[in-house]
């Protein structure tokens, strides 16, 4: 991996993860917000904010290993590399895939500016990142 491919990749992956990281300290905050309750669900009304939390460790585990491969991106290996990738698209389409199936959006432009910056960041700098045979 050459070095200019190292450094823009490594550039993207942290506007990557820091947007991911943004994401997941709002999405944790839901948690504890009592407006975020589901008042009229009869199987409890705090499911809504046990979900936020739950997606939020699921978001922070992702980016920790987006961390892990910013570290480890000169040797990394082709099945690693993978399977990050993999719970990375996934994360990535966790923000995006609820609009064109049921119309749902982040709450604000500025958390859609949010994911966007994180899923190019993170997308382009995984590609930029990805192990070659040498």
């Amino acid at each position: 991996m050459t070095n200019s491919k190292l450094t823009t990749g490594r550039v993207a992956l942290a506007i990557g993860i820091f947007c991911g990281f943004v994401s997941f300290w709002f999405t944790l905050a839901f948690t504890w917000d009592p407006d975020f309750a589901a008042v009229n669900l009869s199987d409890g009304p705090t499911h809504s904010n046990y979900h936020a939390f739950r997606e939020a460790l699921l978001a922070l585990a992702v980016n920790l290993l987006l961390v892990w491969v910013w570290v480890k991106a000169p040797s990394l290996k082709a099945e690693t590399w993978t399977i990050v990738s993999f719970m990375a698209v996934f994360y990535y389409l966790g923000w995006w895939m609820a609009w064109p199936i049921w119309g749902y959006h982040a709450p604000s432009i500025g958390a859609e500016m949010n994911h966007l910056g994180g899923t190019l960041g993170g997308l382009i700098g995984l590609f930029f990142l990805r192990p070659t045979q040498e």
